[in-house]
């Protein structure tokens, strides 16, 4: 059940409000974000991601990047590889171009992968 005002990312299981920092959709952003909590963008980034948490890409997002995270919840467009220690989902409004490996990926009916795969039982490491 939520509270009103508060705003559910279409049908996710996160809160807004539990994301430690929202980048705004009206920011454009080039450059390397490194993060160790939570972080959601909605506006419009180019360059490097490097997490050991929750990285959130809005629906209204479009990320250009390589991202390396623990997990990724998409509902937006990424064009870009992701290498997720934990989970890759890929929600039904989620455009992704570009390879991923993870060990669990759920992908929404509705949501474009055009890319590859690699699934791995234990940590990842990029090459």
């Amino acid at each position: 059940m939520t509270m009103m005002g508060e705003k559910k990312l279409n049908g996710s299981d996160i809160d807004e409000k539990e994301i430690t920092t929202v980048v705004a959709d009206d920011l454009e952003i080039k450059g390397t974000i490194k993060f160790k909590t939570s972080v959601m963008l909605k506006g419009i980034f180019e360059g490097e991601i490097f997490s050991d948490g929750l990285l959130v890409v809005g629906p209204t997002a479009k990320v250009t990047a390589t991202i390396t995270t623990k997990t990724l919840i998409s509902h937006g467009e990424i064009t870009g590889n992701v290498i997720a220690n934990e989970q890759v989902t890929l929600k039904s409004t989620s455009l992704h171009n570009g390879d991923i490996s993870t060990p669990n990926i759920i992908i929404e009916n509705g949501s474009v992968f055009n890319g590859s795969c690699a699934m791995r039982a234990k940590d990842i490491t990029v090459q």
